[in-house]
């Protein structure tokens, strides 16, 4: 199974995350002892407080300890094992956080874009000390204590620049480099587990009638023909380069039945399954 994060807690009600506003939230978090599977929806901020992380993100293995945080971009999917006597402040924000921080301290990015980097902030006596504030302060659920909670996560996130500007300069770059493109970005890299339209918006974290109005805007076509599109390619794909039967093909393009899933290759591509793959395969 794989958890993806923040959706899950959003949806499950989780006691222990905060929506500071819709571009914003944070989560203490203490649980998930075994290994499990993630997808991120939203770019995140991790600050170990006690015990320590194993992330396996592309086959490199990242072990953070306490007092150091890991930036980690939207879009990811990794492995993740917590220690027992783990716990930490885990931060989660969209390109428009970013994009408006960047504004409105006119910083200047250069450099690499990296998506992911671990920082050990264990001798900067300043952001430790914000750390333990916005640990406390979050325990509130009021409008005052939440927009204390934003003022103090933007000083924490500016506190990092100034000690790390390198670092946090190409984690910046990255997110501002893929915001103007987000929408297909997010859609290509999670295209294994969309099965309907109703998992793009709600990865997108959309409404349905907004997410129909940015999906016409960018792709100029509508989200079920463009799915369907997605589908199409990868069964082509599996045609000319598995020995996998039409079934099986069918089931990993998430069609419902093998005779739908050949009415509808026939409907995209004037061909049926079997005839596409007898005709290129060897090409």
């Amino acid at each position: 199974m794989t958890i993806t994060i923040p959706n899950h807690q959003i949806e499950s009600n989780e006691p222990t995350l905060i929506e500071i506003d819709t571009k914003l939230y944070i989560e203490c978090m203490n649980r998930h002892h075994k290994r499990v599977l993630i997808r991120n929806t939203m770019h995140g901020l991790t600050l170990i407080e006690e015990g320590d992380k194993e992330v396996e993100l592309k086959g490199s293995l990242f072990k953070i300890g306490k007092n150091q945080a890991i930036f980690f971009a939207q879009g990811n999917y990794f492995s993740n094992k917590n220690s027992k006597d783990y716990k930490a402040l885990t931060i989660f924000f969209d390109d428009a956080f970013i994009v408006d921080f960047v504004k409105k301290y006119q910083l200047k990015l250069s450099g690499n874009s990296k998506r992911i980097t671990v920082i050990n902030y264990k001798n900067q006596e300043s952001i430790c000390l914000l750390i333990s504030s916005i640990s406390l302060t979050h325990v509130e659920h009021t409008f005052k204590q939440k927009e204390l909670l934003k003022l103090k996560i933007e000083l924490l996130f500016l506190e990092f620049y100034q000690a790390y500007p390198e670092k946090m300069e190409h984690f910046f770059r990255h997110i501002i480099k893929t915001s103007t493109d987000r929408m297909q970005y997010i859609l290509e890299e999670n295209i294994d587990i969309i099965e309907k339209v109703s998992d793009m918006y709600q990865l997108m974290r959309m409404s349905p009638s907004h997410f129909q109005k940015q999906f016409q805007k960018n792709f100029h076509e509508s989200p079920k023909i463009w799915l369907d599109k997605q589908r199409m390619r990868k069964a082509k794909f599996l045609l000319l380069s598995t020995n996998k039967s039409i079934t099986e093909i069918a089931t990993e393009c998430d069609y419902s039945t093998s005779s739908w899933f050949i009415v509808q290759f026939k409907k995209y591509c004037k061909t049926t399954p079997k005839e596409y793959r007898v005709k290129n395969q060897y090409r």
